[in-house]
């Protein structure tokens, strides 16, 4: 018994250390992953506006035709774009709307263009 004890009070501390270093680790790695994020984020938003009007100008009357949820993506980062003071959740939510734009304009322009593609490549968006 007093074996077990002692075994105890001596690995448990190093479990701890363990569990602690594992822990730091993933919590650096997701400041690096938060601080590249927030970079990119920025740099898309720099550049949404002239790929805004691009989409918009080469679609014409066609943009119509796609899902409510395009123009939704992209209305909303029209308006993130045109905003003075941007935040962190501004700048996630943007790369989220980027995400769901270009998922639902890809499935599209594949379900218009090559249909047979999505039975081998089910897009999830």
């Amino acid at each position: 018994m007093w074996r077990m004890l002692i075994l105890l009070f001596l690995f448990f501390p190093l479990g701890c250390s363990a569990i602690r270093g594992n822990i730091q680790s993933v919590v650096a790695e997701d400041v690096k992953n938060y601080e590249t994020s927030v970079q990119i984020a920025k740099d898309l938003l720099k550049t949404w506006r002239l790929n805004s009007g691009f989409i918009r100008g080469s679609l014409g009357d066609k943009l119509n035709q796609f899902p409510a949820e395009v123009i939704k993506a992209m209305n909303d980062l029209d308006r993130l774009a045109a905003k003075k003071e941007i935040d962190d959740f501004d700048l996630g939510y943007s790369l989220g709307a980027r995400v769901r734009l270009m998922g639902a304009l890809i499935q599209n322009t594949l379900k218009q263009y090559a249909p047979e593609v999505l039975k081998y490549l089910p897009l999830v968006f």
